[in-house]
């Protein structure tokens, strides 16, 4: 006999029994129990089907604790498809662990033909060498999704053929990619959607070179550096930036080959003049801003002298104030209007105009004479609170004056009259 192996394999086998007792515990405690359950004689009235119905999710579920606590106790190598959802269970291309409670990838072995995987929902930090080391021995691996965990900061990948990374909703503070991803000469796509970024400079990408396409919506962004995509300007074709709080476009000139930007769901108060000369751009989204002008100042007027064609840009939703857009009005109207939702355009200001479509208004008949004066709001609590402080300042003058007042000509009335005495002589 072999006490060595005896004794090692003790701790396993202790460790599996435990993990038995606590799964079978934890699932007794899950299932529900039933409001009409009944026995006569000792004996369930609903014999012949289940007293505790189950679904398969739950079966699952189950099935799916008992693997991977497992696999950590004994130290036993799973299959990717035990635990996750595979396309084909030999050779798996697509790959979808989505919500299986990983906090890390020990034990599991992933197959070098996976092209996409899927980790949507965990706890995954891939802070261990080992986990980045899974992720970057899948030699196919072309699109890794990684939305929804709490990443804090973005994973270490080398991955040479990975063209697609999603880090949506990851708790990220921070865009910058280390170095690791100079390898990764093929990325061509990043989603870093909600987060909380707040500002972009150039040390976040320059690690990157290939990308085509980056998603930024509601990261929480007020500003972008100038030079922040210097290192993409060759290749980058596409930037979305929807719900963030920018009012400049400051880093524009520098992407030569960009064909679309959104700038959906910000705080330009106008168009950015660095659209003005559009390189290869053909697509600007600048919707649900706060555009009150566009006149002849504005770079759809130098697109219109240049005769550009080929542009569309799009501006539903921002407060226009139609008495400032004359010059606008006729261009919507006319042979060459590049606002391709010119239709949906309406006035915000003057309360008479509020609603109507700048499509259906006629410039020279519109009265703005009486155009009234719409102060801002902080404007409107300055000047109130100086009326406050000086109506103060009176009234507690004017209430000195009067005790001042009554204190005199009180004093006066106890005065009393002395009597005139003779002088001797």
């Amino acid at each position: 006999m072999n006490c060595h192996n005896d004794i090692t394999k003790k701790p396993r086998v202790i460790g599996i029994i435990i993990i038995s007792i606590v799964a079978a515990f934890t699932w007794n405690q899950r299932r529900p129990l039933r409001s009409d359950y009944r026995e006569i004689d000792g004996i369930d009235e609903s014999y012949g089907g289940p007293a505790f119905p189950i679904s398969d999710e739950e079966i699952q579920q189950a099935a799916l604790i008992v693997i991977v606590f497992t696999g950590l106790i004994t130290g036993q190598i799973h299959n990717a498809c035990e635990i996750c959802t595979c396309d084909n269970l030999d050779k798996p291309i697509t790959v979808h662990c989505d919500s299986k409670n990983l906090s890390n990838l020990t034990n599991i072995r992933f197959n070098s033909s996976i092209e996409t995987l899927s980790f949507i929902n965990n706890s995954l930090t891939f802070k261990s060498v080992d986990d980045l080391e899974t992720i970057n021995n899948i030699t196919s691996l072309k699109s890794l999704i990684l939305s929804n965990n709490p990443l804090s900061t973005i994973p270490e990948f080398s991955s040479s053929n990975l063209t697609n990374l999603q880090l949506e909703n990851t708790y990220l503070k921070t865009a910058t990619f280390p170095k690791s991803y100079e390898n990764s000469t093929n990325l061509q796509s990043i989603v870093l959607s909600n987060n909380k970024l707040g500002k972009l400079t150039r040390e976040n990408f320059k690690s990157l070179s290939s990308l085509t396409k980056i998603s930024l919506d509601n990261a929480q962004l007020n500003t972008i550096d100038h030079d922040t995509f210097t290192s993409l300007s060759t290749n980058l074709q596409s930037i979305s930036l929807v719900s963030n709080s920018l009012k400049s476009a400051e880093f524009l000139p520098t992407l030569n080959n960009l064909l679309s930007i959104n700038f959906d769901k910000n705080k330009f108060q106008q168009l950015p003049t660095e659209i003005i000369k559009p390189t290869r751009t053909k697509h600007f989204f600048f919707r649900d801003n706060q555009i009150n002008i566009i006149d002849e100042l504005s770079p759809l007027y130098y697109w219109t002298k240049t005769n550009l064609t080929g542009i569309e840009i799009y501006l539903n939703n921002n407060p226009f104030d139609c008495c400032q857009l004359r010059w606008f009005i006729h261009y919507l109207t006319g042979p060459n209007n590049l606002v391709k939702d010119s239709f949906n355009l309406t006035c915000a200001l003057p309360q008479a105009y509020t609603g109507r479509r700048l499509i259906d208004l006629h410039v020279d008949s519109m009265d703005c004479s009486t155009k009234p004066v719409y102060p801002s709001n902080k404007l409107t609590i300055i000047v109130l609170c100086l009326m406050g402080i000086f109506i103060f300042i009176l009234i507690a003058v004017g209430t000195a004056l009067r005790r001042r007042n009554r204190n005199y000509f009180g004093r006066r009335q106890q005065y009393e009259t002395i009597p005139s005495a003779d002088i001797p002589t």
